[in-house]
């Protein structure tokens, strides 16, 4: 039977507890394997099975704690693996540009004249042909 359990790179939940069987833990991205604390009655084997490579996600781990009577005590950790973060590098991004809201008085006259100025040009390009025409 375990006396002490620590997971050293995880958060265990809940604590410790002798009646308790089943755990959580919680690890970050870049754990791939618990790094296990504990501290048995003299004589028990340990034996610790699910804690190589470690996947993204949920693993079950499981300690087996055998005395001398050949009894054997099971501890089940379900161990979460975050995701891995994104990572922002804000220092790269452009500087904002700044854009003005409104338009100079001058362009809407301007692009005005430049429409009326082609619907002349149209009309007489029209009007010039069918003159030709009808001669």
């Amino acid at each position: 039977m375990l006396k002490d359990l620590k997971i050293l790179n995880g958060e265990l939940s809940p604590l410790f507890d002798i009646n308790n069987d089943t755990y959580t833990v919680f690890v970050n991205n870049d754990v791939t394997h618990l790094e296990i604390s504990y501290s048995v009655s003299e004589s028990s084997n340990v034996n610790i099975y699910g804690n190589d490579n470690l996947v993204v996600g949920e693993n079950i781990v499981i300690i087996d704690v055998t005395n001398t009577d050949g009894d054997i005590s099971s501890y089940n950790l379900l161990v979460t693996r975050e995701e891995e973060q994104r990572v922002s590098n804000f220092e790269v991004m452009a500087d904002a540009i700044e854009v003005k809201k409104e338009l100079p008085t001058y362009v809407a006259p301007v692009i005005a004249s430049i429409c009326f100025l082609l619907i002349l040009i149209s009309f007489a390009i029209i009007f010039k042909s069918k003159k030709h025409k009808i001669k």
